[in-house]
């Protein structure tokens, strides 16, 4: 292309006839009567109107513009990428990166890469490539083009326990949410046993979806548990604590005790997805339906835990609507699995005690993610139940 001319001049779109498909990311630009509005981004909210050829556009602040197809160009903002073709930095090619914002006078990105440091390089568009795009926030808020609604997934995936592994892995990919990384509990044991004693430890890596042991059927073959901690944000850069790490170890080496057959795995909070900021965003998005596919939820006692919203919301949505029993780990003492009465049966503990708590949107979020938090609390919880509420929990 010439010099100053757009690098996407010369490619073939048939988005002209048919408009930007719904989600789609997208560049203001060339507005004459708005030139304010040029250079930011927005999300296609609607199909093309063929009669006035205008599509409606979510802004990043939650403000609709109807806007002319001629005033719009496709990005690859807020998408997962794999970087190519790079010349002068060959090392980054095949490195997945998330893409930032365009600047339409250089076309250049910028993105960032997913190296768990968040180094940022600014590469042409030509030199990336689309892995996937994920559900955003902006899209579960919106009034007028939701993705989807948490109640009627959850309901749809009432069974997905028991469902084939791969079947669940289908139904993200397809809500736009990014299949969970795990912590397995065998390596939690491995680290424990090569540590000083008293010491804390450091989380192992973890695992894709695609690592997880199955059965004959495609069904999991693990003891997957959900872990709440104390935290403002739901998806952290970290939570856990060296000596809460440690504690986690202890309590998978006595559920692996309790039951060979069954070793634990764990979705974390911090290491469920890679450190991108799209990809956090999009398991905010998802929680309860990555809950769902948990068989309890493993609350990690602190001092601080019952003033956090996420924790009050998560043990909530596990007792009252996925009917699923919340655990909590000692801070101290001996960590016992398995229930010892008659009739104990699939529960791994029989020391229950009433656990009380607290209205959510009372507690500690961060300020960015309350509205969200809200939504999610007023449309999954029972109405009865929102403010609070009494249930029994079971001590490891």
């Amino acid at each position: 292309a010439a010099r100053g001319a757009s690098v996407f001049q010369d490619l073939p779109s048939l988005s002209g006839t048919f408009g930007f498909p719904v989600g789609a990311c997208v560049i203001l630009k060339d507005l004459q009567k708005a030139p304010q509005l040029n250079g930011l981004i927005g999300t296609v909210g609607s199909p093309k109107d063929q009669a006035t050829g205008r599509v409606q556009i979510i802004l990043r602040d939650g403000q609709v513009k109807s806007l002319r197809h001629e005033n719009l160009k496709e990005v690859l903002t807020g998408a997962v990428v794999r970087l190519h073709g790079l010349q002068g930095a060959a090392e980054l090619n095949g490195r997945i990166a998330e893409c930032g914002d365009l600047d339409l006078t250089s076309g250049r990105y910028t993105v960032t890469l997913a190296d768990g440091k968040y180094t940022t390089k600014r590469v042409k568009a030509e030199n990336v490539e689309l892995v996937k795009r994920y559900v955003q926030p902006i899209q579960i808020m919106s009034t007028q083009r939701r993705a989807f609604t948490w109640q009627s997934e959850l309901h749809q995936g009432s069974e997905a326990f028991r469902q084939p592994w791969a079947d669940s892995k289908s139904r993200f990919g397809d809500l736009g949410i990014p299949a969970p990384r795990l912590i397995p509990g065998p390596a939690l044991v491995q680290l424990l046993e090569t540590s000083e004693a008293g010491s804390g430890l450091a989380l192992p890596e973890a695992v894709s979806a695609e690592q997880v042991p199955l059965d004959a059927d495609g069904r999991l073959a693990c003891r997957l548990l959900c872990v709440s901690c104390e935290r403002d944000t739901c998806i952290p850069a970290s939570a856990l604590k060296p000596a809460d790490v440690r504690r986690l170890a202890l309590c998978a080496k006595a559920l692996i005790s309790h039951d060979q057959s069954r070793p634990p795995y764990f979705l974390l909070p911090e290491t469920c997805v890679k450190a991108l900021s799209c990809l956090h965003n999009a398991a905010l998005c998802g929680w309860p339906l990555l809950m769902q596919v948990c068989q309890g939820l493993l609350c990690v006692e602190s001092e601080h835990l019952s003033h956090k919203a996420w924790f009050r919301t998560e043990a909530l949505i596990m007792n009252f609507v996925l009917s699923k029993p919340v655990y909590i780990l000692s801070s101290k003492g001996e960590i016992v699995a398995g229930a010892k009465s008659k009739g104990g049966g699939w529960l791994l503990s029989d020391r229950k005690e009433d656990l009380s708590i607290a209205n959510p949107m009372d507690g500690q979020v961060l300020p960015a993610e309350r509205k969200l938090l809200e939504k999610m609390v007023n449309e999954v919880l029972p109405e009865n139940v929102r403010k609070g509420s009494k249930f029994s929990a079971y001590r490891l």
